[in-house]
């Protein structure tokens, strides 16, 4: 498929936005138009709200995991993903786990928690709404998380995992794509790759643990020599090839700052049929509700 190069993007990363799908059950790939505007780093948080809304309205319930929950900017509400998905309407998603490893983290959380009304529907009759927040590392609390049976087989559930570079186990991953069973749909999965530093970070790497608990092996030495995009495409091959999931896909996040240079992929994997329309939806959503002026800089 030929795509239009974007400004700051160079030539060995130009690729497709959407990879092509294959569905495990090699049923007939559903084509999607491609988005055609960029979300810039500052919007990711509205973008992921505007998707959690389609996915209530499908799903009508739900459960929500954010494994890193945290405001990453404590002077930026409007970017912080937790409150956002919080406030969002309807109040449809049951059981919400909001985890968090810092102590500054965790006090911003149960102080959001504590402010949040009692939900409440179109009518105002009482929605039933759990919120737990988690201190700790995601990547332990996970097995406990699902160990409470709080997230049924049946219960849509999705799961945001906003990581700080190579916070997120791939064995968190893998737990979280195996928890439910044929034929119910896996936990749907937002995994942010932080590719605008990646390069950088692996000449930083001191403890090699640290990578191997990130990549789940060894191999991540060879990502060293591949592009942003490259190394993204190898991660979302994995979700589809190794985690089974029926679609995945690499929505590339922008900073206006920086020349419109790739910052973050944020790899959404689902076995719904109707995830990548939604995801579709929400990405024009996320820009069609940004000011006029800010919606006419976007376009290239």
């Amino acid at each position: 498929m030929n795509r239009r190069k974007l400004q700051g993007e160079s030539d060995v990363d130009t690729a497709p936005l959407f990879p092509d799908l294959t569905p495990a059950d090699k049923k007939k790939v559903r084509r999607y138009k491609r988005v055609s505007q960029s979300i810039w780093t500052e919007h990711k948080a509205k973008f992921i709200q505007k998707y959690l809304y389609f996915f209530v309205q499908v799903t009508h319930n739900g459960a929500y995991i954010d494994g890193f929950a945290g405001p990453q900017y404590h002077d930026q509400p409007d970017a912080w993903a937790a409150a956002l998905v919080l406030e969002s309407e309807p109040k449809w998603l049951r059981h919400i786990f909001l985890c968090e490893l810092t102590k500054k983290g965790v006090r911003a959380l149960e102080k959001l928690v504590a402010e949040q009304p009692e939900p409440r529907d179109r009518r105002g009759r009482k929605l039933y709404r759990n919120i737990e927040v988690w201190p700790g590392d995601f990547n332990v609390n996970v097995d406990a998380i699902l160990a409470t049976g709080k997230i049924t087989q049946k219960e849509a559930t999705f799961c945001l995992l906003d990581q700080r570079t190579f916070e997120c186990h791939w064995a968190t991953v893998k737990k979280l794509a195996d928890y439910k069973t044929p034929p119910h749909n896996k936990i749907e999965l937002l995994y942010f790759l932080g590719v605008g530093w990646l390069h950088r970070a692996f000449s930083g790497i001191r403890h090699v643990d640290t990578m191997r608990n990130w990549w789940g092996n060894d191999n991540w030495r060879s990502l060293k020599k591949e592009t942003a995009f490259q190394i993204a495409e190898t991660v979302r091959k994995r979700f589809e090839e190794e985690l089974g999931y029926r679609h995945a896909a690499a929505y590339p996040i922008f900073d206006k700052q920086k020349g419109n240079r790739i910052m973050y992929y944020m790899i959404h994997a689902s076995d719904h049929e109707e995830a990548p329309a939604l995801m579709v939806r929400a990405h024009h959503q996320a820009v069609r509700a940004l000011p006029k002026e800010v919606q006419n800089s976007l376009a290239f």
